[in-house]
């Protein structure tokens, strides 16, 4: 065997010696010696028991405050070994709860076999009417293509709210935040999106409250554009509608495709020989059906001779 080879063998038995005898030792300490230490754990979230039957009542907790302590311990180091964050419990109970402040009592799960000292003994927790509010559903369109968007529908028109008496008292309505860039508009470009519902108040902020309806479904449509032809809407007989012309000859409409498909001209509004003359070479209002828009507003539309 090489002298290399010898080397590196002895160097696996001193470690493996070295390990053993630390782990010899450890159990020692424990077995034999086990010292009393002390230990301090901190933030250990505080449960507070029975809120089920609390909101029976018709009381919630609010604000909602993630409650914790830090809390000292003292005894055998084999037992505080055992106890880390995870384990250790630090729960109180609302006895005959009451609105606004009520004073909780802490306990732990440890043993009598440690010593513990809780940083706060007790704490204060608030209480408020929980109460319920009937609103109204809206969508709120976001995204680059918003203003393509039409004849928007709800499942739901009006949702109901719960929750603390101050929170409810500022809702103003319930939203569904609909992200038009994301809509699959394969099918004649209506669209059927399900939408988480959140709580709005006056200022847009969003509140933590209950809705009976977790999600809603939106349905609506991208309009669409359609070229159609001008014509001059005339009801007199000084004037020979085939010796003028409107400019431009076609104009870009805008609309749900149901509405567009029944749409193959636009009409003046009426003209008549009283009237007439005074639109020569002057801006002339366009009568737009229901639900239809011009795609350019500023559109000059002009009554020209030809």
């Amino acid at each position: 065997m090489s002298k290399f080879r010898q080397k590196a063998k002895g160097n696996i038995k001193s470690k493996i010696i070295s390990v053993l005898a630390a782990l010899a030792l450890w159990l020692y300490v424990l077995a034999v010696v086990d010292p009393d230490e002390k230990k301090v754990i901190v933030d250990i979230p505080i449960t507070i028991n029975k809120i089920n039957q609390i909101e029976n009542e018709g009381f919630v907790v609010y604000p909602k405050t993630d409650f914790k302590t830090d809390i000292t311990l003292e005894g055998k180091l084999s037992e505080l070994q055992k106890l880390t964050k995870d384990n250790i419990d630090i729960y109180g109970e609302i006895n005959n709860p009451v609105e606004g402040s009520n004073v909780v009592s802490l306990r732990t799960n440890i043993s009598n076999r440690v010593s513990r000292d809780l940083k706060d003994s007790s704490i204060v927790v608030n209480l408020e009417k929980r109460i319920k509010k009937q609103v109204d559903v809206r969508v709120n369109l976001k995204g680059s293509l918003k203003e393509e968007v039409i004849n928007t529908r709800t499942s739901y028109k009006k949702v109901s709210v719960a929750g603390p008496m101050s929170l409810v008292d500022k809702v103003d309505y319930v939203g569904l935040d609909l992200d038009t860039d994301k809509l699959d508009t394969e099918s004649d470009f209506a669209f059927n999106k399900e939408v988480q519902a959140k709580a709005y108040d006056k200022k847009g902020n969003i509140l933590d409250l209950d809705i009976n309806v977790k999600k809603i479904t939106v349905s609506g449509e991208f309009r669409q554009t359609k070229s159609v032809a001008l014509r001059i809407d005339y009801d007199g007989s000084l004037y020979d509608p085939d010796s003028y012309a409107i400019s431009p000859e076609k104009i870009a409409i805008v609309g749900s495709s149901e509405t567009l498909k029944n749409i193959d001209y636009i009409k003046t509004k009426k003209l008549t020989d009283d009237n007439f003359g005074d639109f020569l070479n002057k801006k002339v209002e366009i009568a737009l059906p229901e639900g239809i828009k011009l795609k350019n507003e500023n559109t000059e539309i002009l009554l020209i001779k030809k």
